[in-house]
């Protein structure tokens, strides 16, 4: 066994590991201090403390060792809290002897009533009587008034612990089967309404020299002028939005509040009237960065749910995080809270300084707050009652908060595991957090019908009756001891109960798919054998959860993607009727040879070469200073008109890089290349598969290979494979018929016969490439070597075929996969190569808006078609090419394909590239959200002319 796996601790000595911790601090064997930096210790998989952790050990042994480990880290014990608390011994000494003398004084007056039980009633004895009756009335008073003070003192806390204690159970809204962008929105108003009171939020842009207005059911945007300006750009703290002159007209409710969080962004929370003081109290005890970090938080999630399909795992340990930082903070509001009832009684003055000689409260924290009364007497019992149990209840809040941080960091854990599930319940067995939604095959393996918040787990396991048993005996068994499963290589839970100073509050449930354990027995030896059965499960399980949450995708163009094996076939699924085949005799002239009609179709684009006067030629090959762009994004093929221009930029991108000169490129040759794949890529006049795209792409790679070099600092292309990837990437959809992969193969073209239905078009653009560089009027690689040319045409061939839509989320899951690890390696670059051009392939869309939006209609434009022709011939047809001449259609399925397809790839090669595509991120971000208001303006045209 190799020393990594005998330091990896198992699930039950992580579990046994908490159980034992918190033990430790009940019996006062450690400080809460030390138990928490054991915990940091344990994040960090500190590796004397994992090896503690690994050991088959009894309770005793590991306290033992945990002891020797708590004092090898030099911790000094932390001093009670109740001491600060606490009035000194001399204060306690007389109110002691002051009780004292008032009893032996009752005492007395009932010895005197017994005396004179048989006897007249003198005055004497009626005098003593009252002076009872008064000492009776006044402790009377004074248990009224401690009590009324205890109550509202015990309820401030009640209520701020029961609301606070909950924002962990709001991550359950998102652990459903089917989260949308709608159900993640309406998490976040659940969770800034449980943490600061907010009932709704909106946040404002300033963009080019605008006003934009982002609400959560409508969208506005106005000029902004000199006094908006002014207005937002000069607020210093929370203010309320009426004070506004502008911006009032916006917010006709009240209680709407604006916070500035950068000279462009603002954040604005329609508060609770009963609940704003945790946000207006923020200045004051300096915890106002707080708040602008939880505001940036949701305005970032509430961006990212429109551009992108994301998992809840990625923002729960963020949630965890922000609402722990807010529950902190929440003791402020505890501290104003107190102040405001006992304020009514006793004049309490605030400071940051002890002061003598009068009574101090000390709220100790990072800073030290005191209050102190000048007409608190703790000689006095009811002013001594109040005064500990503002120290008690408070001393009780921090105890609160320290509990909130410890699961924590207990539920971060689970959210980080990937084989695991864990379900926890409260004390009254109800749900109280899930680390992830339930998988199909946990729900069927431990007959789970559905999860519901507040659901207890006898609703849960309703149909488990075995679960249920094991579950409540576990529970009633007094010693509360781990299941003795650990050797059971086949076990699938296990439940830990959870103490806090020795009493019940509730357990666990950690649930196990239990796949791994079983292949366990067998493992690949091949270390690459390994990497690809984890990457398959990887992409299938990353492509089943797409599914699983986005269940219109399957109908979408983003089923054109998924890869082609019977589970994921979205062909083989169509109910649709399957064309009639009428084979007709081919004779083999007309496939092959003279009377063919490739040779015929080749033969004129020859004759159209020689006699074409307006073709490009030697003269046309300059320099241009507009060419600088094409380093850029900002180059757009579409504003240029001219063939011979576009066919020029071809040969400039090739000049700039010096590769005519580098590779001796024949300019005759170059000339008539440039030309053949015009007239390959135009012989179908398709209207977004054609030379403009061609073109298009090759710069965007000029763009990636320009942008990596910049900012990884470093050459990881030599010169060679730059050279091919340009050329791929010209040549990728060269002769491309305007139809689907789809399409070809179900009307059994000439090109689906040749190829057998395996990657058709790629593997036809590929061929139709190396055929016209085997041409000796267009071989610009004459010059190259016989071993030099294979080298390149493997090369070349790679790149194309890495365009192959069905190969995208394997790509994609392996390059994330490779990006910390890239090297040197000959199938690094080849994965990266591959990537680069299967990504710019896609630059339309990256491209700012007004582009963009013009790249994806012409797409549609040839969907639309393919999908009219597929009606006419009988051929199944793509849902997702229905009614693309409707806006608000074309809209929400252009939103899909970039939220699922484009972004994604965009997104991992800017992680890699250190940044370098950050500025295309953000333009399918912008094109995003300018397809949702087209779609909303279209879905309202719709209502308007329904309702007419």
């Amino acid at each position: 066994m190799k020393q990594d796996d005998q330091q990896t601790p198992s699930l039950c000595g992580y579990l046994n590991f908490f159980q034992v911790l918190s033990q430790m601090e009940s019996e006062c064997l450690i400080s809460q201090y030390e138990k928490r930096l054991i915990k940091q210790k344990l994040t960090i998989k500190e590796p004397t403390l994992m090896l503690i952790l690994s050991k088959q050990q009894e309770n005793d042994e590991i306290k033992s060792e945990l002891l020797t480990y708590a004092s090898s880290l030099q911790m000094t014990r932390s001093k009670s809290h109740t001491q600060e608390f606490s009035p000194s011994k001399k204060q306690g000494q007389q109110f002691q002897s002051q009780t004292s003398q008032l009893m032996d004084q009752l005492i007395l007056q009932l010895k005197c009533m017994q005396q004179y039980g048989n006897r007249h009633i003198t005055q004497e004895f009626k005098q003593k009587i009252e002076l009872l009756k008064n000492v009776l009335h006044s402790l009377d008073q004074d248990d009224d008034v401690d009590q009324s003070y205890i109550e509202l003192l015990q309820q401030s806390y009640s209520q701020l612990k029961q609301r606070y204690s909950r924002y962990m159970n709001s991550l359950l809204e998102l652990m459903d089967e089917k989260v949308e962008p709608k159900d993640i929105q309406a998490f976040l108003n659940t969770f800034l309404n449980q943490l600061i009171g907010c009932e709704s939020y909106s946040f404002i842009i300033l963009k080019d020299q605008k006003v934009e207005i982002h609400q959560e059911d409508k969208f506005e945007q106005f000029h902004m002028d000199k006094e908006v300006l002014d207005e937002l750009v000069n607020l210093q703290q929370i203010t309320d939005v009426h004070t506004l002159h502008t911006l009032k007209q916006y917010y006709q409710t009240p209680n709407h509040y604006i916070i500035k969080l950068t000279d462009f962004q603002y954040f604005v929370m329609k508060l609770d009237s009963n609940f704003k003081s945790v946000v207006m109290l923020a200045s004051k005890y300096n915890y106002m960065d707080s708040l602008i970090d939880l505001a940036q938080f949701v305005i970032y999630t509430s961006q990212q749910i429109k551009v992108q399909y994301f998992s809840i795992l990625s923002i729960g340990d963020t949630v965890l995080e922000f609402g722990l930082e807010i529950v902190r903070c929440s003791k402020y509001l505890f501290i104003e809270n107190i102040l405001q009832i006992i304020n009514k009684q006793y004049q309490i003055h605030e400071t940051l300084e002890s002061q003598p000689n009068v009574v101090t409260l000390k709220f100790k924290d990072s800073s030290t707050q005191f209050l102190f009364a000048t007409n608190l007497d703790l000689k006095k019992s009811q002013d001594l009652l109040i005064y500990n149990t503002v120290n008690q209840i408070y001393q009780r809040y921090q105890q609160f908060i320290q509990q909130c941080y410890e699961r924590m960091q207990f539920y971060k854990y689970f959210l980080r595991t990937k084989n695991l599930f864990m379900i926890d319940f409260d004390k009254r067995g109800r749900l109280r957090f899930l680390s992830r939604a339930l998988s199909q095959k946990i729900k069927m393996q431990f007959h789970i019908e559905k999860i519901q918040i507040d659901a207890t787990y006898k609703q849960i396991f309703v149909s488990n009756q075995q679960m249920l048993q094991n579950i409540e005996n576990y529970i009633s068994n007094s010693k509360w001891k781990l299941n003795q499963q650990e050797e059971d290589q086949n076990k699938q839970y296990e439940i830990f109960i959870r103490k806090e100073e020795r009493q019940f509050k509730g357990f666990t449930l950690i649930l196990s798919e239990n796949e791994w354990v079983r292949k366990k027995t067998q493992p690949p030896t091949n270390g690459k054998t390994i990497r690809k059965q984890l990457l398959q499960t990887e992409t299938m399980d990353y492509i089943k959860k797409l599914e699983e949450f986005n269940p219109d995708i399957r109908n979408s163009v983003v089923a054109m993607y998924m890869p082609q094996t019977q589970e994921f076939n979205p062909i083989a699924q169509q109910t649709q009727k399957t064309p009639t085949l009428v084979f007709r005799k081919i004779d083999k002239e007309q496939v092959v040879g003279k009377n063919s009609f490739f040779f015929k179709q080749r033969e004129e684009e020859r004759r159209f070469m020689k006699t074409n006067p307006n073709k490009l030629n030697d003269s046309h090959l300059i320099l241009k200073e507009d060419d600088i762009q094409l380093d850029s994004l900002d180059f757009n093929i579409n504003q240029i008109k001219s063939t011979i221009e576009k066919q020029r930029i071809v040969w400039s991108i090739l000049e700039r890089n010096n590769f005519n000169q580098m590779f001796a490129l024949p300019q005759d040759k170059l000339i008539n290349f440039v030309i053949e794949m015009e007239n390959q890529y135009n012989m179908n006049n398709n209207p977004y598969h054609n030379f403009d795209h061609g073109v298009a792409v090759m710069q965007a790679v000029n763009y990636f290979i320009k942008s990596l070099t910049k900012h990884l600092d470093q050459q990881i292309f030599n010169n060679i494979t730059k050279f091919c990837l340009l050329l791929s990437a010209l040549c990728h959809d060269v002769a491309h018929t305007g139809k689907t992969n789809t399409y070809e193969a179900n009307s059994l073209s000439l090109l689906a016969i040749r190829y057998h239905d395996k990657v058709i078009l790629e593997q036809h653009h590929a061929a139709t490439t190396i055929k016209i560089l085997r041409d000796n009027q267009t071989n610009i690689l004459c010059n190259f070597s016989d071993q030099d040319f294979r080298t390149f045409r493997k090369q070349l061939i790679s790149n194309i075929l890495a365009t192959d839509m069905q190969e995208h989320f394997k790509m994609l899951k392996e390059f994330e996969s490779r990006i910390e690890q890239y090297g040197n390696d000959p199938e690094d670059l080849s994965l990266l190569c591959g990537m680069i051009t299967h990504t710019a392939d896609f630059n339309g869309t990256a491209r700012k808006w007004p582009q963009s939006r013009l790249w994806s209609e012409k797409i549609n434009q040839e969907y639309r078609a393919q999908y009219e022709e597929e009606g006419k011939k009988g051929y199944p047809q793509q849902p997702f090419m229905k009614d693309l001449d409707k806006l608000h259609v074309m809209s929400k399925n252009e939103m899909g394909f970039i939220k699922v397809i484009v972004r994604p790839l965009y997104y991992q090669m800017n992680l890699f590239g250190k940044g370098a595509f950050q500025v295309c991120v953000d333009n399918l971000d912008e094109t995003i959200f300018e397809w949702e208001k087209v779609y909303q303006q279209e879905l309202k045209a719709i209502q308007q002319q329904g309702s007419q």
